[in-house]
């Protein structure tokens, strides 16, 4: 761990390719087989950013690595939970033409409630339904996750209230 904090980067390679099967077997288990370099490239940067932070004598190196790479897992799941609920789903393009004009009102009006929204809650939404994750938009608008999505809840409640009656 010294040579890592040195920046010695064959170190951390060395380190990766011992834990690799372990940090696969938990990310496997928390978010699927698709996740698994996710979660490996989120491990390895943690270990590499906070590897001052290892304490040989609070346990070992392997477990160290492990809650990293438990907390990894965790956190790319609840920001892959947050963003999937924020999402709105692409219209079907196999609709008969009625319920495409009807999508594409409904659309309208989502559109037009979301510009009525104050500019601190209308930006995330706006970069939400163009796509982004909550975590990306909070670097597009250079603010912590925690307020864009406190943000992102207080829209949602005020555009529920105003749509409600347009769904119903």
């Amino acid at each position: 761990m010294a040579a890592i904090v040195a920046g010695d980067e064959v170190a951390l390679a060395v380190l990766l390719h011992r834990i690799r099967p372990i940090v696969c077997g938990i990310g496997q288990s928390i978010l699927g087989a698709g996740a698994v370099d996710d979660v490996m490239q989120e491990t390895s940067q943690r270990l590499w950013l906070h590897a001052h932070r290892f304490d040989p004598r609070r346990g070992s190196l392997d477990a160290w690595t492990v809650t990293i790479a438990r907390n990894a897992a965790l956190g790319l799941r609840r920001r892959q939970r947050s963003s999937d609920s924020l999402v709105i789903d692409p219209p079907d393009t196999g609709a008969d033409p009625s319920e495409e004009v009807e999508r594409s009102a409904l659309d309208q009006q989502v559109r037009a409630a979301v510009r009525e929204l104050p500019d601190g809650r209308r930006r995330p939404i706006e970069r939400v339904l163009a796509g982004r994750t909550l975590a990306q938009a909070a670097v597009d608008l250079g603010v912590p996750e925690g307020t864009l999505k406190s943000r992102v809840r207080a829209a949602y409640v005020v555009l529920r209230a105003e749509l409600t009656p347009v769904i119903s």
